[in-house]
């Protein structure tokens, strides 16, 4: 009979125990979801660390979809006559998300990069109104080009490496 009893509030405790992360990371999904701007994002490493203010980025995050759209080139960005520049460092990708933990990992569906794959970044929000996102190079997957990894002075082929997103909510 004691085994019995044992037995039965193990199973409950276990129970109740794994439904929490469950649920809170079910909250956390509906948390992240709206239109994000981004108010910083830190680039580069070590002695090349910095944060810009002057990127600009959107994404829109549905209950299972994203759409994101972003401009990253310094500003003001003219030539010696005082012409814009031609050559910008734009990007805009869209797809599906899953949350496993503390990260996001994006499924790139439609891209205007040449190859799709993935992208994990480690997510954590401050209040409701601030999502932070930290991309994780070492799980990205992009098929055919897996030797595109950050230099050791935090530089990929588009630039400064992000090291940290910080949005909020726009709506």
């Amino acid at each position: 009979m004691v085994t019995v009893l044992c037995l039965l509030i193990t199973f409950f405790v276990s129970n109740i125990c794994a439904a929490t992360p469950e649920s809170e990371q079910k909250d956390m999904g509906k948390n992240i979801q709206g239109v994000w701007k981004l108010e910083s994002m830190d680039v580069g490493i070590n002695e090349h660390k910095r944060t810009r203010k002057d990127a600009k980025f959107m994404m829109y995050i549905m209950e299972k979809h994203y759409s994101a759209i972003r401009d990253f080139t310094p500003e003001p960005e003219t030539d010696a006559a005082g012409t814009p520049a031609s050559g910008r460092s734009f990007m805009a990708d869209a797809g599906t998300y899953e949350l496993e933990g503390t990260d996001m990992i994006v499924h790139h569906k439609l891209a205007m990069f040449p190859v799709l794959g993935s992208m994990t970044f480690k997510f954590s929000m401050a209040g409701n109104d601030i999502l932070i996102l930290e991309p994780q190079y070492d799980k990205m997957v992009m098929p055919g080009m897996e030797n595109i990894k950050p230099t050791t002075d935090g530089k990929m082929g588009y630039g400064d490496m992000a090291t940290r997103y910080v949005f909020i909510r726009l709506e």
